[in-house]
């Protein structure tokens, strides 16, 4: 019989989103290790940064961060670094910022460890709401219309940073912080108090904040996935119907009952190969790799909008990729060790 292949499935992190990502690095761990085609670790990294390498899955559940996110120490990481000698490839369950940003992507390339998901350019780019969005226009896709609020803009007067917002947008406004996911940090102004109080929110996750026009609509989601040969096939829509909020928040994706995901969603055959195909373009345009995930608006005018791209959507029980997944009849013990084989299948 051939050895197992040494998966390292890599979680947690400083990011705000540390327990999300627990949360998904426990059951991509747990489904690996039911198979006997692989030998299963896992390095877990706190929010202090400090590795732990360990062989058994954390038991973890999705909350919301409070902090804003903080920079790796270089101690912890270079020490943490050996950890990962004996892995043949790495599992990627990171999000937001150091594990979903390229930055350990770079790492692992100049390592010569091959890992799941895209690459160090890509996944900087989908990461950044701002410069996805001018790539996305680049390749003719439609795009919210949005003001990007620098921090030394914000720094230097607030209440210019609100006049410039109402010059350019009517209210209500969608405002979110540039770098991050999970929604942390993302709220809807309707006038201009809730404005500052917005982006007051937004700053505590990143400095940089992107404020949008709310549009209204149906809400959608679409993953592609890569085969071995290289063609990338879109997965069945999602329809996102929150019951949280105003909007799809923590708290309408992660908690039971915070909303009705519909796979796959009650459209034509017209509007779901269009949500496809958009799907596909900004999997492409961003140079992604394997996977990702596409959120977008089907609007009240019948027009399809992107809003962004996940480099490494979530892989808890109520995510939305391992939903599609079952709709196109992958387990999610299937899907996950896809994703292994592709990752394996790249060259170093």
């Amino acid at each position: 019989m051939a050895d197992k292949v040494r998966v390292v499935v890599m979680m947690g992190g400083p990011s705000s989103e540390h327990d999300v990502s627990m949360a998904s690095g426990a059951e991509v761990f747990k489904a690996l290790s039911r198979t006997d085609r692989f030998e299963v670790q896992a390095i877990m990294i706190s929010r202090e940064g400090q590795w732990n390498l360990s062989n058994q899955a954390p038991v973890a559940l999705p909350r919301p961060g409070e902090a804003a996110d903080r920079p790796m120490p270089k101690e912890q990481t270079i020490r943490g670094i050996p950890l990962l000698s004996e892995a043949d490839v790495v599992f990627l369950a990171f999000h937001g910022p150091f594990g979903e940003d390229g930055t350990l992507q770079g790492l692992l390339q100049t390592l010569s460890i091959p890992y799941t998901g895209s690459g160090p350019l890509a996944s900087a780019l989908a990461m950044n709401k701002v410069k996805a969005k001018e790539l996305y226009r680049y390749h003719g896709l439609t795009v919210p219309q949005g003001l990007a609020l620098p921090a030394k803009a914000i720094r230097a007067s607030l209440s210019n940073a609100v006049t410039a917002v109402e010059a350019n947008l009517p209210y209500p406004v969608v405002v979110k912080p540039n770098l991050g996911g999970s929604s942390l940090g993302v709220s809807i102004a309707d006038n201009v108090a809730q404005l500052h109080d917005a982006l007051a929110l937004a700053g505590r996750f990143d400095a940089d904040i992107l404020v949008e026009e709310k549009l209204s609509g149906r809400e959608l989601t679409c993953a592609v996935l890569e085969e071995l040969d290289g063609r990338v096939r879109p997965l069945p829509v999602i329809e996102i119907v929150p019951h949280r909020g105003t909007f799809f928040d923590f708290a309408s994706k992660y908690e039971d009952g915070g909303s009705d995901e519909i796979c796959p969603a009650d459209l034509t055959e017209e509007q779901s190969a269009a949500v496809q195909m958009m799907a596909i373009k900004a999997h492409e345009s961003l140079g992604c790799r394997g996977f990702s995930r596409s959120d977008l608006f089907l609007t009240e005018r019948g027009d399809l909008v992107i809003l962004e791209t996940n480099t490494i959507p979530g892989m808890t029980p109520n995510s939305l990729l391992p939903k599609a997944a079952r709709a196109a009849g992958m387990s999610f013990a299937d899907l996950v060790a896809h994703l292994v084989l592709l990752a394996l299948e790249q060259p170093r």
